[in-house]
């Protein structure tokens, strides 16, 4: 009985990492951006009318102190659609050492950069101390 349910609980296991496994890379950002249908912005708006909590909290990160607009990572306010999240490529194009760094790393595989940083909240790794330090 006892191997029985051993064997029950390790194939719903495997089931489940198997699963997970193949859900995972879905979940991360994506080479290509993922556009999402959005309303017309009106004359005299910006994305900070309607998006005030993501505006406050990327207005208080690097991104934000840096003076990122919303559409360099978004695309324009006029368009009918925007990113979201950002293609991986964004983020490559003021951060390509992290993301060669990253796109290098073995355990990162299937990873990007949004599945550990918020853009609008993101804060900085602290700098690690070199080797034998």
């Amino acid at each position: 009985m006892n191997s029985f349910r051993a064997l029950l609980f390790s194939s719903a296991l495997l089931v489940f990492l198997v699963l997970a496994a193949a859900v995972q890379p879905a979940m991360a950002q994506e080479a290509h951006a993922r556009q999402e249908h959005h309303q017309a912005i009106p004359a005299g708006k910006t994305c900070s009318d309607c998006h005030k909590m993501t505006y406050a909290q990327w207005k208080d990160s690097p991104h934000g102190a840096s003076g990122v607009e919303c559409t360099v990572c978004h695309g324009e306010i006029t368009a009918q659609s925007v990113a979201a999240p950002p293609a991986l490529s964004v983020c490559d194009t003021c951060h390509g050492e992290q993301v060669a760094q990253l796109k290098s790393d073995p355990f990162m595989k299937g990873k990007t950069c949004v599945n550990c940083h918020s853009p609008h909240t993101f804060l900085g790794h602290p700098k690690a101390a070199p080797a034998g330090k």
